[in-house]
């Protein structure tokens, strides 16, 4: 073999050089087919703002990850419907879409106008109570698809999205177990005891459909699921902080791909002391146990929200009460013993009941501090 000149080897280094390989690199990409640049593939999370402004700030994203699955579970009567009620509500306000399934066939009309005022009448707020679970497979896939090619048309902004609701995924029952049920064949659940079973193996199959389905049509959907008691006093143990005594059902599938995994808790506000002590309102935790969508501060991260009876404040979501308490943790509002005070619009109040109260009615003053503490939060992120 002969020897390579000093010329020949000098040229062979500059083309070995970092630049000269990058170079070399991108020619040959320009030619696979099928790929491009990651960064244009793998971008980053998008998430729409919710009514929840300490819900915003659990997910870590500023609001309720699209173009992906979310899973919510929790007790029953524990606040889960009316959670994902104030999600599509947001999804509402900004002029996209909501589509609830309400397979419970539960959700009763005043309750909903109650929780979403005029948003009730939205004519992108889209409801179906289905026919069994193959009914539902074919309308979620036909809706999305369907804002996905009105998008391309133009006859929808192309920033328009939407949220899928489906209230609960344990009563969607397959065609061929409603038919054995009917008839009395096959056992209790009509497949002589592995009715679970074959759901959970649906539910698998479906997801596998759902998220390359989601994140081509750029919207979101968001799966209730049921717990179950493990302990004879599973049901009496369901308070924060004393142990977990559920499991919840569905498979694990839908809590492996699903990119938000949330349990919604309940509390009670309650205004007064001693004999005057009355019940003004719920306080639901939402306690974020998975997240693919942004990193973990705490090995649990903790949303809230706040309803109202209608005895303080008009009945609904208590949109007064979260802002208070995000303002309170940003500084925007300061609280100096029994009274609240809010430099930026110069005013003050005796007690949180006094502050919800004046700023239920004020909605401008409202607005300026959600803002403000938001941007601060914002600014502490960076």
């Amino acid at each position: 073999m002969a020897r390579k000149s000093k010329a020949e080897l000098k040229e062979k280094q500059v083309d070995e050089t970092p630049n000269a390989r990058l170079n070399s690199l991108f020619k040959v990409s320009q030619r696979v087919k099928g790929f491009r640049p990651a960064m244009e593939v793998l971008t980053k999370v998008r998430s729409h703002p919710t009514i929840f402004p300490l819900y915003d700030k659990a997910t870590g994203v500023g609001g309720h990850p699209i173009e992906r699955i979310a899973m919510i579970h929790g007790p029953s009567n524990h606040g889960k419907t009316a959670f994902v009620h104030g999600l599509g509500l947001s999804f509402l306000r900004a002029g996209n879409f909501y589509a609830y399934i309400d397979a419970e066939f539960t959700s009763p009309e005043d309750w909903l106008r109650t929780l979403m005022k005029q948003y009730a009448e939205h004519p992108g707020f889209l409801a179906k109570r289905p026919k069994s679970y193959e009914d539902t497979v074919d309308s979620v896939r036909e809706f999305v698809n369907t804002i996905a090619e009105a998008r391309v048309k133009g006859d929808i902004e192309p920033d328009t999205t939407a949220l899928v609701v489906v209230d609960s995924i344990r009563k969607l029952v397959p065609e061929g177990l409603l038919k054995k049920l009917l008839k009395g064949d096959g056992g209790l659940d009509g497949a002589s005891g592995r009715g679970a079973m074959m759901k959970a193996a649906l539910n698998a199959q479906w997801l596998d459909e759902l998220v390359p389905l989601l994140y081509h049509t750029k919207t979101a959907l968001v799966f209730i699921a049921r717990e179950y008691d493990t302990t004879p006093d599973a049901y009496k143990s369901v308070e924060p902080g004393e142990g977990k005594d559920y499991k919840v059902g569905g498979g694990k599938g839908l809590i492996f791909e699903a990119s938000i995994v949330g349990r919604v808790t309940r509390s009670w506000v309650k205004e007064g002391f001693g004999e005057t002590t009355r019940i003004v309102g719920e306080r639901h935790m939402i306690e974020i146990t998975k997240t693919k969508v942004s990193g973990k501060q705490h090995k649990v991260e903790r949303g809230y929200f706040h309803t109202s009876n209608g005895i303080l404040v008009p009945a609904g979501f208590d949109r007064a009460r979260d802002v208070i308490e995000l303002a309170l943790d940003a500084g925007v509002i300061q609280q100096g013993g029994a009274w609240l005070s809010c430099p930026s619009i110069g005013e003050r109040w005796q007690g949180i009941s006094a502050a919800v109260k004046a700023l239920t009615a004020n909605e401008a003053y409202l607005d300026t501090i959600e803002g403000e503490s938001r941007g601060v939060d914002s600014q502490k992120d960076e």
